[in-house]
């Protein structure tokens, strides 16, 4: 039977209604790119069924090579123009917001919903423009687009919006640096995007040397997954399930302007600015003021 995007969000609808969101993560387990695209694409109700029971049960997936190798250096040679043809900045997310970056210190990350040591690209779909950005839209859609359709969203869904209509795509490529870089205990919006994707930039014992990627388990023990993870990777999961980034090379000196240290591409339906009393992401920590300006 082919299971429409109807389909999808309604049976997302009957769990969800049914059980409490997950906390912790139950399971971690690995699948490939190619048997999800190839289950998604061919609408196979079983499959997507069973993926959408486990996630809302706890179980987190490593998607293996969900993006080329390649990607990795552009997002490398976009990271390294943008900081040469522009200072760090902040806009709003507003009609002709420009694309921009801007590095998150512990006195900038208080400003926000959650508290993260990071230097942060933001990147909207109406100002790819050029060569190197239309090569990172195009290496995260061939993966982002199957995680909206397993969220109960349409496959294009939302990729032509501009921040008036409410909710927009942004993509965002993220620099935890050596010696500080990290992301605290938090849980992610579920109301535009059930399924919380990120695509994975860097090897730990390559790029650094220790911290990483990290789920809670029942126990509120930290899951560190980031060994298990390779360059291409995506981790998917339920948003409500608790998570964060643990601090990368703590004994490293923190140096923003090394290139050298853990790399990731996020990727999230937003309300932008013209939505009312948006939602955002939440932290758990009681670190930030939990202003939403970001």
């Amino acid at each position: 039977m082919s299971f429409s995007t109807k389909n999808i969000n309604d049976f997302w609808n009957k769990i969800e209604l049914k059980n409490s969101p997950p906390k912790f993560v139950k399971k971690v387990s690995v699948i490939d790119f190619e048997i999800l695209k190839k289950n998604c694409r061919e609408k196979k109700e079983f499959f997507i069924k069973s993926i959408i029971k486990r996630m809302y049960s706890g179980e987190a997936f490593i998607v293996r090579n969900a993006a080329k190798k390649n990607l990795k250096d552009i997002v490398l040679k976009l990271a390294k123009s943008y900081d040469k043809k522009y200072k760090p900045s902040f806009h709003k997310m507003l009609d002709n917001t420009p694309n921009f970056h801007r590095i998150y210190d512990k006195e900038v990350t208080k400003k926000y919903s959650l508290y993260a040591i990071k230097h942060s690209y933001f990147f909207y779909n109406w100002n790819i423009k050029t060569k190197l950005e239309k090569k990172l839209k195009e290496g995260v859609y061939r993966h982002w687009r199957y995680i909206k359709y397993l969220a109960g969203n349409g496959m294009y869904q939302y990729e032509k919006n501009i921040p008036s209509d409410g909710q927009i795509d942004r993509l965002q490529i993220v620099n935890y640096p050596r010696g500080g870089g990290e992301l605290r205990d938090h849980v992610d919006p579920r109301q535009n995007q059930r399924v919380v994707s990120g695509l994975i930039m860097s090897k730990i014992g390559e790029d650094f040397n220790s911290g990483g990627f990290y789920f809670r388990d029942k126990n509120n023990k930290k899951i560190n997954i980031e060994k298990e993870l390779e360059i291409g990777d995506s981790v998917i999961f339920y948003g409500s399930i608790i998570h964060g980034v643990d601090v990368v090379d703590k004994t490293a000196k923190l140096n923003w302007k090394s290139y050298q240290s853990r790399w990731f591409i996020g990727m999230f339906v937003n309300d932008s600015n013209h939505v009312k009393n948006r939602v955002t992401a939440k932290d758990l920590t009681g670190s930030v003021a939990n202003k939403k300006t970001g």
